[in-house]
């Protein structure tokens, strides 16, 4: 067993293709996946037609990955191939498929069903989780100065929610007062590149660790409510009528 994983390991050190490797293949698989749960919920909740929960579930799934590789366009692979849209290659085009068909099961299963309570927060959780590393990884293997590869993995893992709450009609967990959305994501990709460069852990368990402290980081948030601190002003001038105090005052003196 420990000599398969230092196997895994070495292998995973001197592949010469990211998007080749077994574990970022299947996480990504995995990703868009929910990723169009996560988008084809959250259609169907306004009432979106067929083609309109496709659409929606499509963009959500992809649309993290496709903002980060054309920020990352005109960058070499170390193979010597130019960076371009991950899903768009005709060895990959299969990632889009996998968020169509999702989108079409969660349409039919919607019409007889009503999905859980909470599915797209938790869909839109593991989404994002194993996003943000790929995001963090893939710019990390081009050779990207660190905080450049957290951010890309921040990118990757909210721009997806974004694009999909805009077209839902809904205000984007990112923007919203003090939800702990990018927070989580900021933290686990940071936890990939401390394990990977101050620590020297494994590529594979770098990752792992980081996607599992996003995700619960941000289930964590959610469950309990926590809040980041919002803008509030230093000096509100609060009109006398508006004072409930005031009122109350003005109330027992009639």
């Amino acid at each position: 067993m420990f000599y398969l994983a230092s196997a895994a390991t070495s292998t995973l050190q001197d592949v010469q293709n990211f998007d080749q490797h077994w574990l970022f293949y299947i996480c990504c698989i995995f990703a868009t996946v929910v990723g169009a749960i996560a988008g084809a919920t959250a259609s169907t909740r306004v009432r979106m037609d067929i083609f309109g929960i496709v659409t929606c579930a499509t963009i959500a799934s992809l649309g993290g990955g496709t903002v980060r590789d054309i920020i990352l366009n005109g960058l070499i692979k170390p193979n010597g191939e130019p960076m371009t849209v991950y899903w768009i290659g005709e060895g990959d085009v299969q990632f889009l498929y996998f968020a169509i068909i999702t989108a079409l099961i969660v349409f039919y299963i919607s019409r007889f069903h009503r999905l859980p309570v909470g599915t797209i927060r938790v869909a839109d959780a593991f989404s994002m989780a194993f996003f943000s590393l790929l995001g963090t990884a893939k710019a990390h293997y081009l050779g990207c100065p660190y905080l450049v590869s957290i951010c890309m993995g921040v990118c990757t893992g909210v721009a997806g929610g974004v694009l999909r709450d805009v077209l839902t009609g809904n205000v984007p967990y990112v923007f919203r007062p003090g939800e702990i959305y990018a927070t989580a994501s900021f933290v686990g990709c940071t936890t990939f590149i401390i394990l990977q460069e101050l620590l020297n852990t494994p590529y594979e368990y770098a990752y792992i660790i980081g996607v599992a402290a996003v995700f619960i980081i941000r289930m964590i948030a959610v469950y309990l409510n926590w809040k980041l601190p919002s803008y509030r002003p230093l000096f509100d001038t609060i009109h006398p009528s508006d004072d409930p105090i005031e009122k109350k005052s003005a109330h027992s003196e009639k």
